[in-house]
């Protein structure tokens, strides 16, 4: 993946401003009445411009319903880890843990698949 900005991919979206010289400029401010073609094309820019308040107000009812699914995710995963820290510190007073081959295995593969349920799924 490159650092590199490529500017056009930004083209297909126009600010609606241009560049002039300052003769243009006096051109344009003491020149003919707006035009039709004008009068639409700003019409055109108001539209999109109301389309794209419209997308930010749904938008925020969409971060609204992500943070509610991320917040019940992240405790799914609570509830898979915090146990075994909760077991692990249960005694400190004995430096060794007896937690037979199989049943280890068995536990383990269980919640890593429900991690992955989660992370993946």
């Amino acid at each position: 993946m490159t650092d590199e900005l490529d500017p056009t991919q930004y083209d297909d979206f126009d600010f609606g401003f241009t560049s002039v010289d300052e003769d243009e400029l006096n051109n344009l401010l003491t020149g003919d009445a707006t035009t039709p073609d004008e009068i639409l094309a700003i019409k055109e820019k108001l539209d999109l411009i109301l389309e794209i308040n419209s997308t930010c107000d749904g938008a925020s009812e969409v971060k609204q319903q992500y943070d509610e699914l991320l917040a019940a995710k992240m405790d799914e995963i609570e509830k898979i880890v915090l146990p075994l820290l909760v077991n692990l510190k249960k005694n400190k007073v004995k430096d060794y843990l007896y937690w037979p081959g199989t049943q280890r295995e068995t536990q383990c593969e269980l919640q890593i698949q429900k991690l992955l349920n989660i992370t993946r799924g």
